[in-house]
């Protein structure tokens, strides 16, 4: 457990020294290499947490069928919610400098409707929640 403990300091660390060189270099364009720094920084971050959440989650799945069944289920809803966004998004090209072809702003489009979507569930979720509690402790 304390293994877990350095390693958030050490990623916390990281980050505020990141973050701190940002605001105090001077940055004129989007191709200097402190950039490129970040998003590697950010992608090890969004790989970590995806591994931990996976991890977690199989720790809990093994612990019982009822719990596979709602593993399931959330990757059913999780499938389904992105296929509808692939479906609903429009894609096409778009003249730019870069190689962006129809696929790739189709992809993007459904990469914003799944964040659209999950806003709003997270949103709905908040509401309902909140309501659930006041009626739950009356």
């Amino acid at each position: 457990m304390k293994l877990a403990k350095y390693l958030k300091w050490v990623l916390l660390a990281v980050s505020a020294i990141l973050l701190v060189v940002f605001f105090v270099m001077p940055h004129s364009t989007a191709n200097e290499p402190i950039v490129n720094t970040y998003l590697i920084w950010t992608y090890i971050l969004l790989f970590a947490s995806i591994a931990c959440v996976l991890v977690f989650l199989l720790i809990g799945v093994c612990s019982s069928a009822k719990s596979l069944l709602k593993f399931v289920g959330l990757i059913v809803a999780a499938v389904a919610i992105v296929a509808v966004s692939y479906l609903l998004a429009p894609g096409g090209e778009i003249a730019t400098s870069v190689d962006y072809t129809a696929t790739t702003s189709k992809l993007a489009d459904t990469g914003l409707f799944v964040t659209y979507f999950m806003l709003a569930a997270s949103i709905v979720a908040l509401f309902v929640t909140a309501i659930w509690n006041a009626i739950k402790n009356r």
